[in-house]
């Protein structure tokens, strides 16, 4: 058997196997044996028919095409193996028909994944973020909390941008016979600006009391969702039940205590800290991650076949149904209500699709050139970890399929990788050295500083 293998710049392999007739007639009698094993032939017992009665009845041809198939079969696996080729889908196989007795040639075709070429990698140098937390930023969390338990008072007064008025609304629209909008004891909050249909609507109601009412009109904008009312005049009927001014409580130790386990607002002060502290290195190491990645991936060769971006794309498209199953969502009601087809939609993802893959491929080169290595012990104990922290069933790694498991160990070599060229682009400078560990805080304590964490990821988000 001879057996030939080419790349092709189009990322696929080409196997040539070149069988000799003699080869054939020693495959087909193992075949023969095992097709003996699997058939009754009458008057044989299982396994101890002649190959001539297995001819008779499935048929010469059919008996000599068992024992080329295992020669090809066997020659294709050994070839993937010498040559480290990956396949990324079943081989085609080009089988012309045999003459008995002749030389016999296979030839096989697959999409083989190609290795990304990486540049010059070492020289790559990043910046990295600054993770420092402004007494500005702890400040404004701390309003943020402030405003949480704000109360709101009665004024007689005319109303002011801030408060809230409750009344009664009713908005009409050129050209229709109902009201857009007939509300009842609803509450606003006056806003300097106010974007949507209500647009222009807030300055109107400014100086109004208790018991006043008032028509007036505006323009709904340009820009609205909706074309049909978009630059339409937009006729008001008011009527305010309430004017409500929003009185803040004083920042001072009983602030403190409402707020959780705090005795003054220094200890809220540096809770808040703490967990602006920790957002912004977990947004640190994002954008860091993003910009070695980015600047790995403009250093690297690429061959990419079209499965793999294909392929990647089919796993967005899998993961966007997973986010909208949270809010009972389907894939094809978020399809309808884009207007899009699902060959639409994928077509749509493949950019990022591609850049997906690059990535996958630059760090698993990456991976390679850095000598990365990750046990079957080790991803064991990721996996069964993550399978606990994610609230369901706990999953076994002995459990998984080969393939599986491989997956996994895959995506920690990349993970590692990439940890390993942050540390190059950083100089080493990243992650930051941390601060000298505070003593053990007691169990209220930690309750207390989970309770101010919403408000300050909030306020950096801002």
């Amino acid at each position: 058997m001879n057996v030939t293998v080419e790349r092709t710049p189009e990322s696929e392999a080409v196997l040539t196997i070149e069988l000799n007739w003699g080869e054939v007639e020693e495959a087909t009698n193992k075949a023969c044996k095992r097709l003996s094993q699997k058939y009754n032939v009458p008057g044989f017992r299982k396994g101890h028919a002649p190959r001539t009665m297995i001819e008779r009845m499935l048929g010469k041809e059919a008996v000599y095409q068992e024992g080329i198939d295992d020669l090809v079969d066997t020659a294709y696996r050994n070839a993937l193996i010498e040559h480290d080729l990956t396949p990324l889908t079943q081989p085609h196989l080009d089988a012309p028909a045999f003459e008995e007795g002749q030389p016999y040639t296979v030839q096989v075709r697959v999409p083989v994944l190609t290795r990304a070429t990486l540049g010059d990698y070492q020289t790559i140098r990043v910046e990295p973020p600054d993770i420092g937390i402004s007494d500005e930023k702890i400040e404004q969390t701390v309003e943020r909390l402030r405003e949480q338990q704000a109360i709101w008072e009665p004024v007689e007064r005319g109303a002011e941008i801030g408060d809230q008025i409750t009344m009664d609304l009713k908005l009409s629209v050129e050209g229709r016979e109902k009201p857009v909008s007939d509300l009842h004891d609803n509450e606003f909050v006056l806003a300097s600006e106010r974007v949507g249909i209500f647009s222009g609507m807030d300055e109107h109601i400014v100086g109004m009391k208790e018991g006043d009412s008032k028509s007036f009109t505006t323009t709904i904008p340009e820009d609205y969702s909706n074309p049909d009312l978009a630059g339409k005049e937009a006729r008001y009927e008011v009527a305010v039940k309430a004017v409500k001014k929003r009185e803040l409580p004083e920042l001072n130790d009983e602030f403190a205590a409402t707020v959780g386990e705090y005795t003054t607002m220094a200890e809220v002060r540096q809770a808040i800290g703490e967990q602006l502290q920790a957002q912004r290195v977990r947004d640190a190491e994002r954008e860091l991650s993003d910009e070695v990645v980015k600047r790995l991936i403009e250093t690297t060769t690429y061959t990419i076949h079209p499965l793999l971006v294909e392929d990647e794309a089919n796993t967005m498209m899998r993961e966007t149904a997973r986010m909208l199953e949270d809010s009972h969502l389907s894939l094809q009601q978020f399809l309808e209500a884009s207007g899009k087809t699902e060959d639409e939609y994928r077509k749509e993802l493949e950019p990022d699709a591609t850049e997906r893959v690059k990535r996958d491929l630059a760090l698993a080169a990456l991976a390679d050139a850095e000598q990365v290595s990750v046990d079957d012990k080790e991803a064991g104990q990721w996996f069964e970890m993550m399978s606990l922290l994610s609230g369901g069933r706990r999953s076994r790694w002995r459990d998984l399929t080969a393939s599986q498991r491989r997956a996994i160990i895959s995506r920690l070599r990349r993970d590692k990788a990439l940890n390993r060229m942050i540390a190059i682009a950083t100089e080493g400078r990243w992650p930051p050295v941390p601060a000298e560990t505070p003593e053990e805080a007691p169990e209220e304590g930690a309750k207390a500083a989970a309770q101010v964490a919403q408000a300050a990821e909030a306020s950096d988000a801002e």
